[in-house]
């Protein structure tokens, strides 16, 4: 491993391995971009702009259940990634065969059986959106998984990170104008548009990806299910990073799902004007970037890391400065807001699969196995647990006010700002304790 890492460090591949990586998280991001901004908006609409689809009080109860079945499917779907051997590799073929159901339940999504407020519709949206997630593991986990192989060393790790990155913001450049296309379209057109859009985004990559078979598991050494499962908790590195990464992760879904209502009930701008949001965030963010990179090269990933998520928090409680009491016009002060949000959680974006490639590393000293799966679908499941509980905290949330008519105003709109803080500021605190600030590869 020391000897492949030392040769990729001197000489690192081209950017067609970067850029087919990063593509398929462009996919990704981009239907994630649509999900988490505007599902919870489509069947929970603020006053005036139309009925609730489902009761408000049984929809955070019912997604987090959603969630909990998807933690329990997730481990199983990345230790089958782990022994999967066939001429294709181990991930490539759970990618392929995943993407195209993910596209068709994602435009299923926004057709509900009943026009207003029913309890059908809450039960049709949580059997589709579980249809969704299964095989949204299927290809995140896989994808996931193969970077490891992708990159050995830390270099070309930042490097793939920093296009996926990248691509990731073309994603969320692309999921800014959903609320442009929903006013010109509707909202199942725009699922089609955007899922047809995103088809070959997911299979071009597979022509390029390929997979090392020497990190194939031989029949003889592959541990069982659960002492594969259990064996995680070895890695110190694994547990510290999880837990960072999973509040981390928890308020990249508490956040998003607010950005509609901040610009609508904060801010008093229209649909169509949350796209000035997602525009000057990703614009900071493809900045910041290369920046991280460099610095990351230069002060190490730890320190960035951590800046990222401390500086971070504190702008995200920010969110409850926003208002009339500052003579400068609301709509400024939301684009400075959510521009400081994207400079300083910059670092977190592009390092997190640096870390987590890593951590796998680090398992491989301790087994002997290349066990990507099973800790990327660790990571799912956790995943799946704290954002099936960020995500039904925002309706609660949404409970206190979340639009002018409200007795308080948007109060629970506000309130996502102190969550969100308060979440990364303690994964700051619980990543202060992670014990490579070198990395395996330099501490040997």
């Amino acid at each position: 491993m020391q000897a492949l890492w030392a040769e990729e460090q001197q000489r690192l591949p081209g950017v067609r391995i970067d850029l087919s990586y990063g593509m398929i998280s462009l996919g990704s991001t981009v239907l994630w971009s649509v999900l988490s901004g505007w599902l919870l908006y489509f069947y929970l609409p603020p006053e005036g702009e139309g009925r609730p689809l489902v009761p408000a009080a049984l929809l955070g109860v019912a997604l987090f259940a959603n969630r909990l079945v998807d933690a329990v499917i997730d481990p199983p779907i990345g230790y089958l990634s782990d022994r999967t051997h066939s001429r294709w590799g181990r991930r490539l073929p759970f990618m392929a065969a995943s993407a195209l159901p993910m596209l068709v339940f994602f435009v299923l999504l926004w057709t509900p059986p009943v026009r207003g407020e029913s309890a059908w519709n809450l039960v049709y949206l949580v059997v589709i959106l579980e249809l969704y997630n299964v095989a949204y593991s299927f290809l995140h986990i896989a994808h996931g998984a193969l970077l490891p192989e992708l990159a050995l060393s830390d270099r070309h790790r930042v490097r793939v990170s920093a296009w996926k990155a990248g691509l990731e913001t073309v994603g969320m450049v692309l999921g800014a104008f959903v609320g442009l296309v929903i006013e010109r379209m509707g909202y199942v057109r725009m699922a089609l548009v955007y899922a047809l859009a995103m088809l070959p985004l997911f299979y071009a990559p597979l022509f390029v990806l390929r997979e090392r078979p020497e990190r194939q598991i031989a029949p003889a050494r592959r541990l069982g299910f659960w002492s594969s499962l259990l064996s995680t908790r070895q890695n110190r590195a694994f547990l510290i990073y999880t837990l960072t990464w999973a509040l981390y992760w928890g308020t990249m879904t508490l956040v998003p799902a607010a950005i509609p209502f901040i610009a609508t009930e904060i801010c008093l701008l229209t649909k169509a004007d949350t796209v000035y949001f997602y525009l000057f965030s990703i614009l900071v963010s493809v900045i910041c970037y290369p920046l991280v990179a460099r610095l990351a090269d230069r002060m190490g990933k730890w320190r960035v890391f951590g800046v990222s998520l401390l500086t971070s928090a504190l702008v995200l409680a920010g969110l409850t400065l926003i208002g009339s009491w500052f003579p400068v016009p609301l709509k400024v002060q939301g684009i400075v807001w959510i521009v400081l949000q994207a400079a300083t959680l910059s670092g977190a974006l592009v390092l997190s699969s640096v870390f987590a490639a890593e951590v796998t590393d680090y398992d491989e000293r301790l087994t002997g196995q290349r066990r990507e799966g099973i800790y990327y679908a660790t990571w799912g499941l956790l995943d799946n647990v704290v954002s099936g509980a960020a995500t039904a905290l925002v309706p609660m949330l949404l409970l206190l006010g979340r639009s002018h008519s409200d007795p308080h105003g948007p109060l629970g709109v506000r309130l996502i700002g102190v969550v969100g803080g308060a979440m990364l500021l303690a994964a700051f605190l619980i990543f202060l304790h992670y014990p490579h600030r070198l990395g395996p590869d330099q501490e040997a």
